[in-house]
């Protein structure tokens, strides 16, 4: 689910966003000229992938960037890039016994 909602060029740059500071639903509609439907969708999207959380102030609804989430990111990353390093590291050498 994460790396769905990562997938869209439009959440990333919401994403951006929150990683400065926390900004309403309207901000980031305003930013993105979005409608709220929009938004909320994208928001929604961002939210089950724990990628964001929402809090309430008044009738104001905050969103804020989950860090926590990207050391997971992180980690998957890190293990993919390991496991493709060494399957391109075993193709070179079979490549290289052959030339």
């Amino acid at each position: 689910m994460i790396f769905f909602a990562l997938a869209d060029s439009r959440r990333r740059a919401i994403l951006e966003k929150l990683s400065e500071e926390k900004k309403t639903v309207g901000e980031l509609a305003d930013n993105f000229s979005l409608t709220m439907g929009a938004i909320s969708k994208h928001l929604s999207l961002m939210e089950s992938a724990n990628l964001i959380y929402k809090t309430k102030q008044g009738r104001k609804v905050y969103c804020h960037m989950n860090f926590d989430i990207w050391k997971e990111v992180a980690s998957y990353i890190s293990m993919q890039a390991k496991f493709w390093d060494n399957r391109l590291n075993e193709l070179e050498g079979f490549i290289n016994t052959r030339g």
